[in-house]
């Protein structure tokens, strides 16, 4: 049982090291990092992405401010946006997320760690009795 949790609590391990707690923000990074440079605006890489506009302005302020995404001054809308994984110890995370969504039971692993939960769910996790 041990070794089925092990790759769990390791790409929880390293989505925390990067500071990824929304699927939007994975898919937003995992973008940039494979279109390398984008010239677009955050509407149309919500479109691409199938995310609102605003989940994904507010994960690329999120991946700017952590130093994983740059992004250039808006010109009409359009901004150069950019991939910068910083060359510390985030990159090694980076990159077994990378191997680790490869395949799509890795990409459902990181799907459900990130996924939203409910209430209910996150009363369970808990001890002892508690209301909702």
């Amino acid at each position: 049982m041990a070794s089925d949790e092990a790759p769990a609590i390791q790409a929880r391990g390293d989505l925390e090291m990067l500071g990824i707690s929304l699927l939007c923000e994975w898919d937003v990074l995992v973008f940039l990092h494979r279109h390398g440079v984008i010239l677009n605006s955050e509407g149309q890489i919500a479109r691409l992405l199938g995310y609102g506009k605003s989940a994904v302005a507010s994960a690329l302020d999120k991946l700017e401010s952590s130093g994983l995404a740059q992004r250039s001054r808006s010109s009409r809308g359009i901004r150069l946006f950019r991939f910068a994984l910083p060359a510390d110890s985030r990159s090694g995370s980076f990159f077994d997320l990378m191997n680790l969504t490869e395949q799509r039971s890795g990409r459902l692993l990181v799907a459900n760690i990130l996924r939203p939960r409910t209430r209910r769910e996150l009363a369970e996790q808990r001890d002892g009795l508690h209301l909702l």
